[in-house]
C-alpha cells in the first residue's frame, strides 16, 4: 500500500529506529513481487529496454535463495493477486506515468521497465529452489504480516506499510546478500546499537535506491545438517524494524498508528482529503532547508498523536472534514485499520497441507515476548531518542547547500524511476520522490464513493476451485480481476507507440479466457437484465493505453461467443484451445498443427502454438523475427543447460579461455588434415529433439564464444540511439502477449500442455541484436551454419528442425516472393561457385607438392657441369667460342 514518506524518515533516522541484525536459523516471510522486482532492477540495468533478459533475472532469483539457504534459513513467499477495487484510480494514475516513459524510451537511461513474463519467471526459480510459494487473493502484505507472526519471524520486503505492522521488518535496502562467518556470541553479550556511519550508509542506499547488489555465495547442491555444537555460523548482516522503535512505552500506542498512516496519505485514502485539518488543526509544519515538507508533516503529526488518545485523535480529525466526507472517510479509516490489523492466515493453512515439513523454524511465542520486553523502549529512552531527533534536525540544517544540491539530483533520477513504475510492480521507494510537494488536482480532492463494506474473510467471494489453482500461482493476478471487478489493466511493454497497443493481438485469447470463467459447468454466470427487461451482455472492462498520445482508455469487452465446449475447471482439456485457433487461425491448418504438436519436446508444443498464432495474427513480424527466436531458444535451451552460463566477456575468457584454446587447437589440426565433424551415428538414430541432450560440451564452450558479445546492448546505441528501434520490438512484444494470454488460458483449463519456461527461451537483448544481425542476410540458414553456429552441428539441426516445422504454418502472404527466392538462389549458385574454385585450388596446390617437377633432372646436371650457367632464354648460350 505504501505510506508516503515514512521509508525516508526512518532511513534519515536509521540509528534511532533501525538495530542491526544478523540473519540465519531462522523462518523469513518474503514479500514476492517486491522482491522480484528490486532483484530485476539490480540484474538488468539498461538492458531492460528490449522486452526482458528472463536468463540473467532467473540465475539472480536462484542464487539469491542459495544464499538464503547456506545460512539456513527458510523462506516463504507470498505473492500479490488481484487489485482492490478503492485502488483503482492510483493503478491509472501510475499506468499513466509508465506509459509515458515508454514513449521517450533512451536504451541508455538507466530507468528499469518491468517486462511482462516477470512474476512468472520469478515463480518458475522459487519452485526449483524447492521454496514455498502461494499467490494471494489481493495485495500480499496483510498475509504476509499475519504469517510472519504466526511463525514469529521476520518479513523481507521494501514497503513502508510494514513499520506500521506489529511485525518484526526487515527492509531489503539493508540487506547485504554475502555470507558471513563469524563465532558464536558468549552468554551475555548483547546486541550493538547501530552505529552512526551505518546508519548514514542506509540513508546513501536509499536515496540511491540500491537494493541488492553483488550476491556473492558458493553454489550450494545439498544441504548438509547443522551441527548445533559448532563454533561458528553463518549469516547475512541486515538492520531490523520492530513496531516498539516508533512508538515505545508512554509514547505512540500501536492502536493509533493506523491513524497516522491514513494522515499521511496512501494508495486508497489521499492526503488531499485531510486539507482542512492540516491548515487549521495542526498549524504549520516548521520550516526547514533540508527537510521537505511531507518530512515536516510526519515529524508534527507523531508529536501532535502523542498528545491524543486514539478516539480524540480520529474525532479531532473527523471534525474538520465537511459533513458529507464523514462518512466516507470514516469507512477507508476503519478499512485501512482493518488491513493493518488483519489476523486471518490462509498461507499458514496452504503451506502446512502442500509441503512436507513446512515450519521447520518456528520460534515459540514465549522466547518472542521476551525478546520484545527486553528490546522495549522506557519513557527514558523515548525522551532520550526525541531530543536526539531534534538535535539531528539541527545538524541536518547546518549542513552545506552543496550537499543540498547534491541530494537534489539524486532525487530528481529517483523522480524518473517511481513514475515509470506500475503499482503492480513497484518497490516502495525512498519517499524522496513522494515528499514532492505538489499541487493536488481537482480529482484528487474529491472524495472517493464510500464502497460496500469489505467482506472479512474475502476468499468467500471466489469459488474454490478458483482458489485451488491461484494458490499454488499456477494462475497469473489478472485473473482475479477479471472474476471479481470484471476489468483487465493492460500494462504496456516496449512497444511502438503509433501502433496498437501490443496486447490487442491476443486480446481474442483473453475474451475466451473471461467467458469460461463466467460459463462453469453447473455455476454459469446468470446474465441481468436492465430497466426495460433486456439481457444485458456479460462484459469486462480493458484499461490500456491510447493511440498516440500519453494517456489510458476504457474499453468494454463482451462475451460475444459462448465457450465451444462445456468448461469442467479439474479436467485438462485441450479442446478449448483448438476451439480459439480455429475461430481466430482459420488458415493454418489447425487440425494438422495439432498432430504436429507431437514432433515436439513438451515444454515447445505451448511456444509452437503461439508462433503459429502470431505469425497470422501479427502484420509487423517477419521471418526474419521467426529466425531470431528460433536461435535465441536453440542458445539458451542448450548452452546455459550445459555449462555454467556466463554473460561478461573477460570473465568467460578468464574462466574458460584455457579450454577453448585447447578446443580450437584440436578442431584447426582436424581441418588441415581434411577431417570433418559429424555426428555420431548413434546420434542419428534419435529424433532431433533428442540429441540435445547430448550436445558436448566443447560445442556450447565455442558456440559461446562467437555469440557474447550480442547479448550485450550495441555499443553504436551509446553514441546514436535513434538507430535503436521500438517497431522492432513492437513485433516481439506482440509475441510476448500471445505467449502470456495462452500460458493464462492453459493454467485456466488445468495444464493440458506444460508453461513454456521463459528463462530458457527468451532473452530480449539477444534476439533484438539477432535480428539486426540477419535482416541484412539474403541467405540466414547459410549464415547461421557457418558463422553463428559453425561449431555444433546437432544445434545447427535443431535449428533447422524447428524451422522447417514452422514453415508449413508461415502464412503465405509472409513467404518469401519470387524475386527473393531469384536472389537467394543467384547468391547460393556463387557461393558453390567459390567453393569449387576453392577445391580447384587447394587440390593443384596438393599435386604441385607431391608431384615431380618436370625439369628437375636437367636443373640437377646444370649443377654438375663445369659450366654451371645454362640460360635457357638465350638460343645463343649453347655456342662454344
Amino acid at each position: 500500500m505504501g505510506v508516503r514518506g515514512l521509508t525516508s524518515y526512518i532511513a534519515q533516522r536509521a540509528e534511532l529506529y533501525l538495530k542491526p541484525h544478523e540473519l540465519h536459523n531462522t523462518a523469513l516471510v518474503i514479500d514476492g513481487d517486491n522482491l522480484a522486482c528490486n532483484l530485476y532492477k539490480d540484474v538488468t540495468g539498461c538492458y531492460s529496454a528490449f522486452g526482458g533478459d528472463y536468463d540473467d533475472f532467473y540465475r539472480a532469483v536462484v542464487e539469491f535463495f542459495q544464499v538464503l539457504a547456506e545460512c539456513q534459513i527458510r523462506g516463504y513467499v507470498l505473492m500479490d493477486g488481484g487489485y482492490e477495487e478503492r485502488k483503482l484510480r492510483t493503478v491509472g494514475k501510475r499506468l499513466r506515468g509508465k506509459i509515458a516513459v515508454i514513449k521517450k524510451i533512451n536504451p541508455c537511461d538507466s530507468i528499469t521497465l518491468f517486462p511482462l513474463h516477470l512474476k512468472e519467471v520469478f515463480v518458475d526459480a522459487v519452485r526449483d529452489c524447492g521454496v514455498p510459494v502461494m499467490r494471494c487473493v489481493f495485495e500480499a502484505d496483510d498475509e504476509l504480516a499475519a504469517l510472519a507472526r504466526k511463525l514469529n519471524c521476520p518479513v523481507l520486503s521494501y514497503d513502508s506499510d510494514f513499520y506500521i505492522h506489529n511485525v518484526q521488518y526487515i527492509p531489503l535496502i539493508t540487506l547485504t546478500v554475502k555470507v558471513l562467518t563469524k563465532q558464536r556470541r558468549r552468554a551475555g553479550e548483547t546486541q550493538r546499537p547501530l552505529r552512526r556511519h551505518e546508519a548514514k550508509h542506509v540513508e546513501k542506499r536509499t536515496k540511491a535506491h540500491k537494493i541488492l547488489s553483488g550476491i556473492t555465495s558458493k553454489e550450494v547442491t545439498a544441504q548438509k545438517p547443522v551441527n548445533p555444537v559448532k563454533s561458528s555460523y553463518k549469516y547475512l548482516d541486515c538492520c531490523i524494524y520492530r513496531v516498539e522503535h516508533l512508538c515505545g512505552r508512554g509514547a505512540l500506542s500501536p492502536e493509533k498508528l493506523p491513524l497516522f498512516a491514513a494522515l499521511l496519505g496512501n494508495d486508497y485514502i489521499a492526503r488531499s482529503a485531510f486539507r482542512n485539518f492540516f491548515a487549521a488543526g495542526m498549524g504549520k509544519a516548521g520550516r526547514s532547508r533540508k527537510l521537505r515538507k511531507q518530512q515536516r508533516r510526519i515529524r508534527v503529526i507523531l508529536q501532535w498523536l502523542r498528545e491524543q488518545t486514539a478516539e480524540s485523535a480520529l474525532d479531532k480529525v473527523l471534525s474538520r472534514l465537511k459533513k458529507f466526507q464523514r462518512d466516507s472517510l470514516v469507512s477507508q479509516v476503519q478499512a485501512a485499520i482493518s488491513g493493518y490489523s488483519n489476523e486471518l492466515c490462509h498461507a499458514y493453512e496452504f503451506f502446512e497441507k502442500h509441503y512436507e515439513n513446512a515450519f521447520v523454524h518456528v520460534e515459540a511465542a514465549s522466547e518472542a515476548e521476551e525478546e520484545e520486553e527486553e528490546e522495549e523502549l522506557t519513557e527514558v529512552e523515548q525522551l532520550a531518542n526525541l531530543s536526539a531527533e531534534s538535535s539531528f534536525e539541527e545538524e541536518e540544517e547546518l549542513e552545506q547547500l552543496s550537499e543540498e544540491g547534491s541530494s537534489s539530483e539524486a532525487e530528481e533520477e529517483q523522480e524518473k524511476a517511481v513514475a515509470e513504475q506500475p503499482d503492480a510492480e513497484q518497490p516502495q521507494q525512498s519517499s524522496n520522490a513522494e515528499d514532492e510537494e505538489e499541487e493536488d488536482t481537482e480529482e484528487d480532492q474529491e472524495v472517493e464513493a464510500e464502497y460496500a463494506p469489505d467482506v472479512e474473510d474475502k476468499t468467500l467471494l471466489f469459488p474454490q476451485w478458483f482458489l485451488d489453482k491461484l494458490y499454488p500461482a499456477h494462475l497469473p493476478r489478472y485473473f482475479v480481476d477479471l472474476l471479481h471487478l470484471r476489468k483487465y489493466i493492460n500494462n504496456p511493454q516496449i512497444e511502438h507507440f503509433p501502433h496498437h497497443d501490443a496486447n490487442a493481438l491476443a486480446l481474442p485469447i483473453l475474451n475466451y479466457s473471461f467467458a469460461l470463467l463466467h460459463h462453469v459447468a453447473g455455476a454459469a454466470t446468470p446474465p441481468k437484465l436492465d430497466a426495460q427487461g433486456q439481457t444485458l451482455p456479460i462484459e469486462y472492462t480493458y484499461l490500456t493505453r491510447a493511440l498516440r498520445v500519453t494517456n489510458v482508455r476504457y474499453y468494454r469487452q463482451p462475451i460475444e461467443r459462448m465457450p465451444a465446449y462445456e468448461f469442467v475447471p479439474t479436467a485438462p482439456d485441450a479442446r478449448h484451445l483448438r476451439a480459439v485457433f480455429e475461430a481466430q487461425v482459420p488458415h493454418a491448418n489447425v487440425p494438422r498443427l495439432f498432430e504436429q504438436l507431437q514432433l515436439l519436446p513438451p515444454d515447445l508444443q505451448l511456444y509452437g502454438l503461439a508462433i503459429v498464432y502470431w505469425l497470422h495474427r501479427s502484420e509487423h513480424c517477419d521471418l526474419l523475427h521467426l529466425h531470431a527466436l528460433l536461435l535465441c531458444l536453440v542458445v539458451l535451451r542448450t548452452v546455459d543447460v550445459t555449462i555454467p552460463a556466463e554473460r561478461d566477456r573477460r570473465q568467460f575468457q578468464r574462466r574458460f579461455g584455457k579450454i577453448l584454446r585447447q578446443e580450437r587447437a584440436v578442431r584447426d589440426k582436424e581441418a588441415a588434415a581434411g577431417i570433418r565433424r559429424g555426428v555420431k551415428p548413434a546420434l542419428l538414430q534419435l529424433p532431433v529433439p533428442e540429441r540435445m541432450s547430448q550436445v558436448p560440451k566443447s560445442d556450447c564452450y565455442l558456440v559461446q564464444e562467437r555469440l557474447l558479445p550480442h547479448f550485450h546492448m550495441q555499443e553504436i546505441f551509446k553514441k546514436k540511439y535513434d538507430l535503436y528501434s521500438t517497431s522492432v520490438l513492437h513485433a516481439f512484444a506482440e509475441f510476448q502477449s500471445v505467449v502470456y494470454q495462452l500460458n493464462g488460458l492453459n493454467a485456466l483449463l488445468d495444464q493440458p500442455f506444460r508453461s513454456p519456461r521463459m528463462n530458457q527461451l527468451y532473452c530480449g537483448a539477444f534476439i533484438y541484436n539477432l535480428y539486426d544481425l540477419l535482416r541484412n542476410r539474403l541467405d540466414v540458414r547459410y549464415h547461421v551454419e557457418h558463422f553463428l553456429l559453425a561449431d555444433s552441428r546437432l544445434m545447427f539441426d535443431f535449428y533447422c528442425f524447428l524451422y522447417d516445422w514452422c514453415a508449413p504454418f508461415v502464412p503465405p502472404w509472409k513467404q518469401q516472393s519470387a524475386s527473393e527466392q531469384a536472389a537467394a538462389k543467384v547468391v547460393e549458385k556463387k557461393r558453390l561457385k567459390k567453393q569449387r574454385q576453392a577445391a580447384r585450388k587447394a587440390a593443384a596446390v596438393a599435386v604441385g607438392a607431391d608431384g615431380a617437377d618436370p625439369n628437375a633432372e636437367m636443373l640437377q646436371q646444370s649443377e654438375n657441369e663445369e659450366d654451371a650457367f645454362f640460360d635457357l632464354n638465350n638460343k645463343f648460350c649453347g655456342l662454344k667460342v
